[in-house]
């Protein structure tokens, strides 16, 4: 039986919530075994109360990744649409699922709510925490500090506040409320309830920042937590574990958010009836600031927590700089790449590839004239962190990555993040997780190196080769691709020198085509100008290996050459005859290509100028033209 496969759609690892999510996700298809394929770009949506623009290029480069979804393959799909860096991201995916029958629950999201949803709802969050107060504490003069005054989230937590009061028929007293405007002004409220007759018992704050705030006033004068006060918070923030002593909080259960929505797409494939949208309750989470935890356990732990981190922060610190100063020495994108290997082990990721564009990887695109450069229809694999894939092994995008096993022995679980740079999409990263809590903004950083560095060594060489075009514009005859008389003059000295460096013979032939004006005059300068290029290919097809063979005038060529034995120079200029001769003979045109050829030799001790040498292969050309010319009459 084919086993289901999983997309998740999500912008950035967010540990509050969108890693919490999706560590729900895969615990559920683990239980299921069923395939995952998260698909997640790296830089998050700006806060909505932030200045900060993303450039187009940026969000070109982070959206792309969304576009190497295969629908193909799949059987459902999990959007967290909130996180999109715009809402076009999600009319795309939504338009194409629905093209290939795939259901989509939108997770998380309810400004953007889809036929199948799963929401989490903090309605009576509240609730568990003043409630734990009562039951557990015994406490029954309770404060509570909410953000703005008549802000939804404020007042659904006021009013769950208030409705558990009730419960234990505990009346509501005004001048327990005050509001901390979700920031420092929760210093203010808790100055003001401990300033009061009526001092709390416990303080419950709308959110973890304002409880922080809340107890660092408590602490400064004097006062215990927990012992002469406990402190509650809200939302569940990363800090709140770390804070000391650590914070009783309620947090949206989104975890359990991500399982529920396997199981909505489980339903659905089962042909079970599904509501529209189910709600995910949030969950009370019980440390140090109410008394139910050991503190000194609690302060080990953060502490070991603590030490890791700042070990693990420096490791990167020195790795990233490295990997950087690697980077700049690099020849090939293949050792830029391999140079990024460490990732792997530093992240924990059971498996690490570094798939390119066909495109970018081969500089089909040296000038994208300005335009965004996406997906390429083939990718090349430049690094396989279990070495499994030969380094520049290609296969086309859709397979996703080199391997793909949709029915192997056990599920996969696999995540795609873009590398892109200016306004090309460069390629993705393909990493399989053990523990996406480590996948977060070390992460990116990552990542982003990667971009930048592998952008710039690919800019780099797009210029070089625009220069060299450049360079062989100037050098080069355009009609036939051989040097003109500046490449001649450039290219023609240097291989002088080193023919008188190494002692060796140097000659000069002296070309030119017999009749071209008649061809111009009778069929026209096109074909003229193929008598022209097929005489250039008879002498450059003729003339020895580095030779400098250059179109010096319109019917006249020259070549330089070195290491010609004496004597042997005629056999060259039959070869240039021979190929014309054949040519003719196939042909089938009303004209004929023919040359004059006349050559000059001298030892490298004997030699005097290039002019010279070209002066003296002139005469002997002419000789040759002349005489045809009497023999023709």
């Amino acid at each position: 039986m084919k086993r289901k496969t999983i997309a998740v759609c999500i912008t950035g690892y967010n540990w509050e919530n969108e890693t919490r999510i999706v560590d729900g996700i895969s615990e559920r298809c683990k239980e299921l075994d069923i395939n995952l394929l998260v698909f997640s770009s790296l830089l998050r949506k700006p806060d909505i109360n932030s200045d900060r623009v993303l450039a187009d290029d940026v969000v070109n480069g982070e959206t792309e990744i969304f576009n190497l979804i295969n629908y193909e393959i799949l059987d459902g799909m999990i959007v967290l649409g909130n996180t999109f860096l715009n809402d076009g991201v999600l009319t795309t995916i939504c338009s194409r699922a629905k093209a290939k029958g795939i259901p989509v629950v939108n997770a998380a999201d309810p400004a953007h709510t889809l036929s199948y949803n799963v929401l989490l709802s903090d309605k009576i969050a509240m609730e568990f925490a003043v409630r734990h107060l009562i039951e557990k504490h015994g406490v029954r003069k309770i404060n509570f500090i909410g953000g703005f005054k008549g802000n939804l989230e404020t007042e659904e937590r006021l009013s769950a506040y208030k409705r558990v009061l009730a419960e234990f028929d505990i009346p509501f007293e005004e001048e327990r409320v005050a509001y901390g405007e979700f920031w420092k002004k929760a210093a203010d409220c808790t100055a003001k309830f401990m300033e009061s007759e009526q001092k709390p018992e416990a303080i419950v704050c709308a959110s973890d920042t304002m409880a922080f705030f809340c107890m660092d006033y408590l602490k400064e004068h004097g006062y215990r937590i927990p012992e002469d006060i406990l402190v509650t918070g809200f939302d569940g923030i990363a800090d709140s574990e770390t804070y000391s002593p650590s914070l009783t909080t309620v947090r949206h259960a989104v975890s359990r958010l991500g399982r529920t929505a396997v199981d909505m797409l489980e339903d659905i494939w089962a042909g079970r009836e599904v509501s529209e949208t189910s709600h995910v309750e949030s969950e009370l989470i019980i440390r140090q600031s109410c008394g139910c935890r050991t503190k000194d356990k609690d302060i080990l732990a953060s502490f070991a927590e603590q030490v890791e981190y700042k070990t693990r922060t420096l490791e990167f610190n020195t790795d990233i700089i490295e990997m950087n100063t690697l980077f700049a020495g690099a020849k090939t994108s293949a050792q830029l790449y391999d140079d990024s290997r460490w990732g792997a082990d530093y992240f924990r990721l059971k498996s690490l590839k570094i798939c390119i564009c066909s495109n970018i990887e081969r500089e089909l695109n040296a000038s994208n004239d300005g335009q965004y450069v996406g997906l390429s229809d083939t990718m090349l694999c430049m690094l396989d962190s279990s070495g499994n894939t030969p380094v520049g092994s290609e296969f086309p995008t859709s397979r996703l990555i080199p391997e793909l096993e949709l029915n192997g022995e056990k599920a996969m679980f696999m995540c795609f993040s873009p590398l892109y740079f200016k306004n090309s999409f460069m390629g993705y990263l393909a990493y399989e997780p053990t523990d996406l809590g480590l996948v977060g903004d070390q992460f990116i950083t990552w990542a982003l190196n990667i971009s930048n560095n592998a952008g710039s060594f690919y800019l780099k060489n797009q210029l070089e080769y625009v220069v060299s075009k450049l360079e062989n514009l100037y050098v080069r005859d355009p009609l036939t691709s051989l040097y003109n008389r500046r490449g001649m003059s450039r290219f023609g000295e240097e291989l002088i020198k080193a023919a008188i460096k190494k002692r060796r013979r140097i000659t000069v032939f002296s070309i030119d085509i017999d009749n071209l004006k008649p061809i111009n005059d009778n069929y026209g300068h096109i074909a003229g100008d193929n008598a022209i290029c097929q005489a250039a290919t008879a002498i450059s097809t003729a003339m020895p290996l580095g030779s400098v063979c250059c179109r010096t005038g319109g019917d006249e060529f020259c070549v330089i050459t070195s290491g010609i034995k004496e004597g042997t120079e005629d056999r060259y200029i039959k070869s240039i005859d021979a190929l014309l001769t054949e040519y003719n003979e196939k042909s089938g045109l009303p004209y004929t290509v023919v040359c004059s050829s006349g050559f000059n030799s001298a030892e490298s001790v004997e030699f005097e100028s290039m002019e010279n040498m070209i002066t003296l292969a002139d005469i002997e050309m002419y000789k040759v033209k002349a005489a045809r010319k009497v023999i023709r009459k």
